[in-house]
């Protein structure tokens, strides 16, 4: 997702090392990115939290090859991408709606994915410097997402 847009969503079984990684959605980001900041864009960035498949030496290389800017995280800390704001809200509509399969879990995902708006990608990616300053004001600490 970025402001005001949100990619395809690709579901996925199975274990994730870096190679694997990559192959679930090379081809969806690199579309996504040029779609949504237009080709040669360099104004941008791409979130990812520090999980090992993420940062893995194969993941970052091809990254680094295919010319998206990662942001860097440090260690241990926050997670302030909005895209887990994102799943939080449609975590809360899955509880609603109770899936009582697999199937029935990934095709609710799917339609909810489906619904999210431009405006609600982009109030999210707007919260980002409100959620830096709580972070900070917490010292890092836990602190109440909004």
């Amino acid at each position: 997702m970025s402001g005001g847009a949100r990619g395809l969503l690709i579901t996925y079984t199975g274990r994730v090392n870096g190679p694997a990684y990559i192959e679930i959605f090379k081809d969806a980001l690199t579309d996504f990115i040029e779609n949504a900041f237009g080709p040669g864009n360099p104004n941008w960035v791409y979130m990812q939290d520090n999980a090992p498949p993420h940062t893995s030496k194969f993941a970052m290389k091809w990254l680094k090859d295919k010319n998206i800017n990662v942001m860097k995280w440090p260690p241990s800390s926050p997670d302030l991408n909005p895209i887990e704001n994102l799943w939080d809200n449609i975590d809360k509509k899955l509880r609603y709606l109770k899936p009582t399969n697999v199937t029935q879990l990934e095709q609710m995902i799917h339609d909810l994915w489906n619904k999210v708006s431009c405006q609600e990608c982009q109030s999210l990616v707007d919260s980002i410097p409100r959620r830096i300053r709580q972070c900070i004001k917490a010292r890092g600490n836990s602190f109440s997402k909004c």
